[in-house]
């Protein structure tokens, strides 16, 4: 299953690459609003290379959350959405324009 998030996706791959360290922080990536995608539960991997960011790896309860972005979490600002648990390659979206590809603005 693959996750679309603003100007963010998760896509589904079966095992992570070698040689990745984990990372202390919750925060996936600042979106071009100047919003962060963050996650609850599980354990993200930074590995920028092109349009990838890292690697995610949910659990049972790993929440994507963003202020403009799934359902609303009660007493928040911020909207949740359920990641299904699994390894997803985290990537920065394009979209092709006229002129180039350009990176997805949120």
């Amino acid at each position: 299953m693959n996750i679309r998030h603003g100007d963010l996706a998760l896509l589904a791959i079966k095992t992570l690459p070698e040689n990745l360290t984990v990372s202390t922080s919750k925060k996936l990536m600042t979106g071009s609003g100047g919003n962060d995608h963050t996650f609850t539960d599980g354990t993200f991997y930074p590995n920028i290379n092109g349009q990838t960011l890292g690697y995610l790896v949910a659990v049972d309860g790993t929440k994507l959350l963003h202020p403009d972005h799934g359902a609303l979490v009660p007493n928040s600002n911020l909207r949740e959405v359920i990641v299904p648990a699994g390894i997803y390659q985290v990537v920065r979206q394009v979209e092709q324009t006229h002129d180039a590809m350009r990176f997805v603005e949120d």
